[in-house]
């Protein structure tokens, strides 16, 4: 099958769909049966241990740990992410990575320190991968619209390819090209230009732009970031979502006639 393609070295006796999934196994089986360790959940649970196992059989089946200090710990807290760049693709690994309440503070003022275990071991991963969507299509289970009738979420593109244009979104009405430069300052970023984005009918500026980064390190570390921090005096500070946006093949940008603005339009009066 496309896995042991993908993972010449991945040998298996049988694959066994557990009916329920891991979460009705643990109820069944109070105890834990096969299962070792937690089962991490995508909801306000955050995690999910056997019902009857005592404390110190859940402290020996720990194996991880905190990606920081290396010290034991098994919950995942602070949605921290792996923010080493994968060569192969120029994206950042992503992969959720484990930070004890210790480390909680560094993680989130150092976000790209943060790697992965199989980063730290320079694992790279294969050039073939399972389709698993393709197999979804074909079995039926990706419904018309993208939307993938298993989990009943909406079926996610691939991601951009890396570019030293970023599109930044969720931008306050308010912002300046000063005000948006200082944001990536702050996490010792700059940018070269700045394009806002703007309706193509009325020509309004509805919290979009484009942003040429002053260089492709800089591009991919506020990519690994995922958000900015912007300065705003509400109580709650919001965040400008960030993402690579490629320019299309055989495309100019900006046009040699762009003139970047300090304000956004405000459309047609």
């Amino acid at each position: 099958n496309q896995i042991t393609d993908a993972e010449e070295d991945f040998k298996t006796k049988e694959v066994v769909m557990v009916r329920g999934g891991i979460e009705r196994y643990l109820k069944t089986f109070k105890e834990g049966g096969y299962w070792k360790g937690k089962n991490y959940l995508f909801d306000k649970r955050m995690e999910q241990a056997p019902s009857d196992k005592t404390q110190q059989a859940l402290d020996a089946d720990v194996e991880s740990n905190c990606c920081l200090c290396q010290k034991k710990h098994s919950q995942y807290r602070g949605q921290h992410k792996c923010a080493t760049i994968i060569p192969s693709s120029g994206l950042p690994c992503s992969v959720p990575v484990i930070v004890c309440n210790d480390c909680q503070i560094t993680a989130t003022n150092e976000p790209l320190s943060l790697s992965c275990p199989l980063c730290e071991q320079n694992y790279q991963t294969p050039d073939t991968a399972p389709d698993l969507l393709g197999q979804k299509r074909k079995l039926g289970l990706i419904a018309q619209g993208g939307k993938d009738l298993v989990t009943g979420q909406k079926v996610k593109h691939a991601p951009h390819q890396s570019s030293q244009r970023l599109f930044v979104g969720k931008l306050p009405l308010t912002m300046t090209a000063s005000k948006l430069r200082e944001a990536f300052s702050k996490v010792d970023l700059k940018i070269e230009t700045i394009q806002w984005i703007v309706d193509r009918d009325t020509h309004a500026f509805y919290g979009s732009a484009f942003c040429q980064m002053i260089s492709m390190e800089d591009a991919q570390k506020a990519q690994a970031l995922g958000t900015i921090q912007l300065s705003t005096k509400k109580k709650r500070k919001q965040k400008a979502c960030v993402a690579f946006s490629p320019v299309h093949d055989n495309a100019t940008w900006p046009e040699a006639s762009y003139c970047e603005t300090e304000y956004p339009p405000i459309g047609d009066c």
